[in-house]
């Protein structure tokens, strides 16, 4: 039973890679192209962390939404989380 969990759940976590690589790769560009001074820092697992100055806080907070919710077209929406704080430790509160 394991071994028919694991592969069914191996093409879902792949699709999930997936969309989230091409993510990553629209908000560096994104942040490259913009004004506002935002960096792609790090990802971890499921997690994109930025280094954003304090005034383009809220723009870059849509904007990566924005792109993240737009990596891949499908029939159910995909749930995107923002939190914020002076560290990643503040962030995940």
């Amino acid at each position: 039973m394991a071994g028919e969990r694991q592969a069914m759940n191996a093409g879902i976590q792949g699709l999930a890679a997936d969309i989230f690589k091409v993510a990553l790769v629209r908000i560096d560009e994104a942040f490259a192209a913009g004004t506002h001074g935002a960096k792609l820092v790090l990802q971890v697992h499921d997690e994109v962390i930025c280094e954003v100055p304090h005034a383009a806080l809220e723009e870059v907070k849509v904007e990566v939404v924005d792109i993240m919710n737009s990596a891949f077209e499908m029939r159910v929406p995909l749930a995107v989380n923002v939190a914020t704080g002076s560290t990643w430790a503040a962030a995940k509160g």
